[in-house]
């Protein structure tokens, strides 16, 4: 049976943060992060696609912005459903000596280098790759929205996709069948992966900006 995924990178989150004064840890606060006002507009906007106008099923990973981005493609007509098979890469501890955002590039390079308590590119791949699969097989719906992360959606591209490029400051290129998805750049936020099966044999990816 034929099934189109779409995987959405959540809209546009708040940056101007003042003072955290709670005592969440560096995970959950970035898990409760918000969509700014532009990433609402966006999300609205993203909604109105004639793509996403025949989603039949609608998934999320456990972070507000993603919430907030879901509703509008859900908009009432079928349920979020919410899984941290879709949660965004968890860094887990950085040693106080390893630059970030070179971090960031050499795990696009290195499938199984992570932090302690942190993922790798590896692990993040196979639990949403699990967790597609699951719907591939089980979902009586034919058009299913995810709305997940750029990371993760890298990641897991990453399965069928090659590498051409990754450095500094977070751009990569990646090809499909020769296809460039994304040149010197990651996902906008928000954008969409479009992955076309038949059953669980991938036939095409198309990435789909918003204007």
């Amino acid at each position: 049976m034929k099934k189109t995924i779409y995987l959405i990178r959540h809209s546009i989150k708040e940056k101007m943060y003042g003072n955290n004064e709670s005592n969440d840890s560096n995970q959950v606060k970035d898990e409760k992060k918000i969509l700014s006002i532009e990433g609402e507009k966006k999300a609205f906007k993203l909604s109105q696609l004639k793509e996403l106008s025949n989603v039949e099923e609608v998934w999320c990973s456990n972070y507000v912005r993603t919430i907030q981005t879901a509703k509008y493609i859900a908009n009432n007509r079928t349920k979020i459903n919410i899984s941290n098979a879709f949660d965004e890469r968890h860094y887990g501890d950085f040693d106080q000596s390893t630059d970030r955002e070179e971090f960031w590039i050499n795990q696009f390079k290195d499938e199984n280098l992570k932090n302690l308590n942190g993922e790798s590119q590896k692990d993040v791949r196979n639990r949403l790759d699990n967790k597609i699969n699951y719907l591939l097989e089980q979902s009586d719906n034919k058009i299913i929205a995810i709305v997940t992360h750029n990371a993760c959606t890298l990641f897991y591209l990453l399965k069928y996709c090659k590498l051409i490029n990754a450095q500094i400051p977070k751009k990569i290129t990646i090809s499909y069948n020769g296809k460039i998805l994304i040149k010197d750049s990651i996902m906008d936020s928000p954008s969409i992966m479009k992955l076309e099966f038949d059953d669980k044999k991938l036939l095409d990816i198309e990435y789909i900006k918003i204007d």
